[in-house]
């Protein structure tokens, strides 16, 4: 391996591009080339080149100040450059080093921006890459292989320390030494990485150990958590599913009761309306009279020829008797008799007639005003069974108020005459379809049970009356303050779209007065059949409900699910019991007052009945007199008829008397039948007037049945009625039970009761239930024992641990690294020392032997020094990496009690005896520094060896020596020296010329001197 080619572009005085090409070895020696120049020219600036590119740090080495001091700053006639450049390119062939190349280009770079780069065959490097380059390629460059102007005798002024390093590098370790300096440089950041795991680990372990335990208690509040979950489980389960075996017994029972009460109510509404039409139908007065005319007409018929035939007969026995004229006085006065007779009894029966109107007129007068009173007596009953059944929904509804918890809506019902005007709870204000009494109660929402006042005074009153009474709390509406929600003006057209009953303000009837607390409430909510229809018509556009009770909000909110059937007292009835102001009723006080007039009515009733009983009898026994007036009067007409047919046949001629007689007979047998018709007819009236008798005391004995029926139906809709509140009671408590076990559920398991009693189907008992309870209760106080912990722990644990057990394990490997490079370096020492011993031996005997060939005598030495081992130097390192590295060095010095510290010189001149270097002469300083260098260089030779003008203190005679020695070494390096000796010049294979012009720019010329013509001494010189 030699020195191919060096190329120098803007480096000091080097602005140009110059390459200087170096002889390749011949007849198996390496080439001698010398670089001359007058002073100032640049010559020395080859020296720096190569030192610079092959890593040199020292700017002060290089003559310089600062980095960019290596880069021509220019002249009068160039300019600065921005960047310098030097290229070294050494051939590789039979080199022992790791680059597989025939040639190795090394080439540095710096630019005024104080960037630079280093690159081996083109590829970027580090530096510590050229070092070990160079170190594998036993260059020296800080020591034998690069001696600058001036440094020649500095082997000789150093300490024995710095001697030894100068020797370590010419015993061909520096490539152990700085793996040596690179695995100690990492032995330290390993410790240093060690001290700072192991002040993390002491970090962390205590954090660690405290999150331990929290996820211990965390697993345990877990554990208690599952086990409270699962008895909650069980506890709710139960409870959920005994409220709803109760409930579903009550609400089938209610089926029941329901059904019973439509069919008793039914019944008593078919008995009412019976004896209604019982007591709208005539009367038994009125139709016994037409009977009794009827009788009485018949009767009159029948007399009439009975009298017919009686006067017949009268005239036929006349006739026989043959009896003479001298009757006709005696009869004309028979016949004066009755016509007075008659006159009176027709004066008589007129007289009578005037009374029996009369008292007629009072019958009719008196059965008017009785069936009026049944009148009134059946809208009595009647009214006083809806009071009771209204009474009895009244005391459900406020019982349902009362198990609902809205007691105070209850009690400022009951003392509204306290606080002001109180028109009702909003749900009983208005009056709606029951096929949307679902859609607007879910409407209306919380503002179902809110009462309607007329002023925000009487709200204020309200409010005052339920704090002081500590009644809780209550929504107040008052009508003086409340504002309608305004309608846009497409609303409604929405009831066009399929599926959209209308607007839920229009689908309820109330009193004007409310309309805008019922346009507060229920605002532009439009009410549609299904989500389906909602969803046609737009979500989030529009409020809609549904007919079962799903809400869409305006912003796209949507609430709905299962809803049991409406069991509550509260809802859109049209129940006027608590609402409005004209007909606020007490139920109790109605039913009492209809109750006293219905008393008052039955005992008018009786009593004129009996007053009519006395009217009749009065007008029976009128009748009867004036049926026997005209009786006497009809047999007084008869008797005045029969007295002038009597005088008529008296007074009539034989001839006509037997023409008569015969007319009689036949006259006899018409009315013999006439007679006998008359008698069948007046039977027919009297079966009538029997039946009659037997219909109206059926029917008489209906209407008490009636009566008796209606009140018995009455008193089992009453307790119907009582029973179906019970239960509605007992229903709404268990639904409110029901409600609380679900927000209970809800809050405290975040899930819905209907899941948990889907998964928990057994029901405990009693006992259980109660054991269940103080389970649940000593697993909550265990909670609280434990406490919140975050769950966050678990997460923030296993990062810990898992960090810890990182840390861990890199404080492991840290040791093992460690314990590696330990070892390394114990190897390393051992291995330099074994070499620098071998060398030592032999660059000390080479140093005597080149010491005697330059001053013809005398002999040189190099003495170990050992002693304690100096501290080592390095970087930095924490306090507890300090006390490991001394504990480490003072193990060392235990196991070796000296080490080797330096190398001290002895010399001793032909007849000279030296005890101390600085004793000898300039000369003497340097033929002895060049018998050391000449003794490394022949112990352990460098590829190439850079000398500048070394020699200049020699005389000539010495530098012949020395030229002799050069060419003795070039057989095993290439010498490039930089001198003014022609004795030196004379040695070299090769000569370059260095030059510099006005411009301040170094130029180079080379010459062979194998082909350069043969000079005298003197033109040597001067060349």
């Amino acid at each position: 391996m030699y020195l191919k080619r060096l190329e120098i572009k803007g480096f000091k005085s080097f602005a140009n591009n110059t390459v200087l090409e170096f002889l390749p070895p011949h007849d198996g020696r390496f080439s001698i080339t010398a670089v001359v120049g007058p002073n100032g020219s640049g010559k020395s600036n080859v020296v720096d080149a190569i030192r610079w590119v092959m890593g040199e740090q020292s700017i002060k080495s290089l003559r310089g100040k600062k980095s960019e001091d290596v880069i021509f700053s220019g002249s009068e006639n160039k300019g600065a450059l921005g960047a310098c450049e030097v290229t070294m390119t050494l051939d590789n062939n039979g080199a022992q080093n790791d680059l597989d190349y025939p040639e190795v280009v090394i080439t540095r770079r710096l630019y005024r921006s104080g960037e630079g780069e280093y690159l081996i065959n083109g590829n970027p490097v580090r530096l510590l890459d050229i070092h070990l380059f160079l170190a594998k390629s036993q260059f020296g460059q800080h020591s034998y292989s690069v001696v600058s102007q001036g440094t020649i005798d500095r082997l000789l002024i150093v300490n024995p320390s710095e001697r030894k390093d100068f020797l370590d590098e010419a015993s061909g370790i520096k490539e152990f030494q700085i793996k040596e300096h690179q695995a100690q440089l990492k032995l330290n950041r390993t410790r240093e990485n060690m001290e700072q795991v192991s002040r993390l680990l002491v970090e962390v372990e205590p954090r660690l150990k405290l999150l331990a335990r929290q996820v211990k208690k965390l697993e345990k509040r877990q554990e208690v958590e599952l086990n409270l979950r699962e008895t909650q489980e069980r506890y709710y389960a139960s409870l959920y599913w005994s409220n709803k075996k109760e409930i579903d017994r009550l609400e089938s029972e209610l089926k029941i009761i329901e059904e019973n009460y439509r069919q008793e109510f039914s019944a008593l509404e078919v008995a009412q309306n019976e004896l209604a039409v019982l007591a709208r139908s005539e009367s038994r007065q009125e139709a016994f009279l037409v009977l009794q005319a009827k009788h009485q007409e018949a009767v009159r018929v029948k007399n009439e020829w009975e009298r017919q035939l009686a006067i017949l007969s009268g005239k036929m026995q006349t006739a026989y008797s043959q009896i003479g004229k001298q009757n006709i006085a005696w009869l004309e006065q028979k016949k004066t008799e009755a016509e007075n007779s008659r006159k009176h009894l027709q004066e008589e029966r007129e007289r009578l007639d005037a009374t029996l109107l009369r008292e007629t007129e009072q019958v009719n007068q008196a059965q008017q005003k009785l069936a009026a009173l049944a009148d009134e007596r059946t809208r009595l009953s009647v009214r006083i069974s809806q009071l009771q059944t209204r009474a009895w929904q009244e005391q459900s509804d406020r019982n349902y108020l009362e198990a609902s918890g809205l007691t105070a809506v209850k009690s400022l019902l009951d003392h509204r005459d306290k606080i002001g005007k109180v028109y009702g709870v909003l749900a009983e204000l208005g009056e709606a379809p029951e096929d949307y009494r679902m859609a607007l109660e879910v409407a209306a929402g919380q503002h179902l049970s809110s009462l309607v006042v007329d002023t925000d005074e009487t709200a204020k009153k309200g409010i005052e009356y339920l704090r002081q009474e500590k009644l809780g709390v209550a929504t107040f509406l008052p009508i003086n303050k409340i504002t309608g929600r305004p309608l846009s003006n497409d609303t409604h057209s929405l009831t066009a779209h399929d599926g959209v009953f209308g607007l839920a303000i229009d689908l309820i009837n109330f009193d004007n007065r409310f309309k805008e607390i019922f346009s507060y409430v229920l605002g532009d909510t439009v009410v549609v059949r299904d989500l389906d229809a909602a969803r046609n018509l737009g979500i989030g556009q529009w409020r809609m409900v549904t007919l079962e009770g799903d809400l869409i909000e305006r912003r796209g909110v949507m609430r709905g699910g299962y809803r049991a059937g409406r069991k509550r007292g509260l809802s859109f009835s049209g129940r006027a019991s608590l609402n409005t102001e004209d007909r606020q009723l007490n139920w109790e006080h109605d039913l009492h007052v209809e109750q006293e007039n219905l008393q008052a009515v039955e005992k008018e009733w009786e009593n004129l009945r009996t007053e009519l009983i006395k009217i009749e009898t009065v007008k029976q026994g009128l009748e009867a007199k004036a049926e026997l007036l005209t009786q006497e009067l009809k047999q007084k007409e008869s008797e005045k008829a029969e007295l002038e047919r009597e005088l008529s046949f008296v007074n009539m001629d034989p001839a006509d008397y037997e023409k008569h007689l015969g007319g009689l007979a036949t006259e006899k047998t018409f009315l013999s039948g006439e007679l006998k018709k008359s008698t069948n007819a007046l039977e027919v009236v009297a079966a009538e007037i029997a039946d009659f008798n037997e219909q109206e005391e059926k029917k008489k004995q209906r209407v008490f049945l009636l009566q008796e029926q209606m009140q018995n139906h009455q008193n089992s809709v009453n307790q119907i009625l009582n029973e179906r509140n019970e239960h509605k009671i007992q229903l709404a408590k268990l639904e409110t039970r029901q409600e609380d076990i679900t927000a209970e559920v809800n809050n405290e398991m975040n899930v819905s009761v209907a899941s948990i009693a889907e998964r928990q189907q057994n029901v405990l008992t009693g006992a259980e239930l109660e054991t269940t309870a103080g389970d649940i209760q000593k697993l909550k106080y265990q909670l609280s024992l434990i406490g919140g912990i975050d769950e966050e722990v678990t997460k923030e644990y296993g990062e810990t641990k898992e960090r810890y057990e990182f840390l861990d394990g890199q404080l492991k490997d840290l040791q093992t690294a460690t314990d590696n490079l330990e070892q390394m370096v114990e190897e390393l020492s051992e291995v330099m020392k074994k070499k620098r011993e071998a060398s030592f031996k032999k660059i000390r005997k080479e140093f005597d032997r080149y010491f005697k060939i330059l001053f013809g005598g005398g002999n040189a030495a190099l003495e170990e020094i050992y002693g304690e081992p100096p501290a080592e130097e390095g970087e930095e390192v924490g306090e507890g990496v300090a006390v490991e590295v001394a504990e480490a060095a003072v193990e060392k010095v235990a196991k070796k009690d000296k080490v080797l510290t330096g190398v001290d010189i002895i010399v001793n001149p032909p007849g000279k005896k030296i005890k101390n270097l600085n004793a000898l002469s300039g000369g003497e300083r340097t033929l002895t520094s060049i018998a050391l260098i000449c003794a490394i260089l022949n112990c352990n030779p460098s590829p190439f060896v850079v000398m500048d003008e070394v020699e200049a203190a020699l005389d000539e005679a010495n530098t012949l020596r020395f030229a002799n020695i050069m060419a003795e070494l070039a057989g095993q390096s290439q010498f490039v020296v930089i001198t003014h000796n022609r004795v030196t010049m004379h040695a070299a294979d090769a000569l370059y010329g260095v030059t510099m012009g006005t411009e301040g720019i170094s130029k180079v010329l080379s010459v062979e001197l194998k082909d350069a013509p043969v000079l005298d001494s003197a033109q040597k010189v001067d060349n």
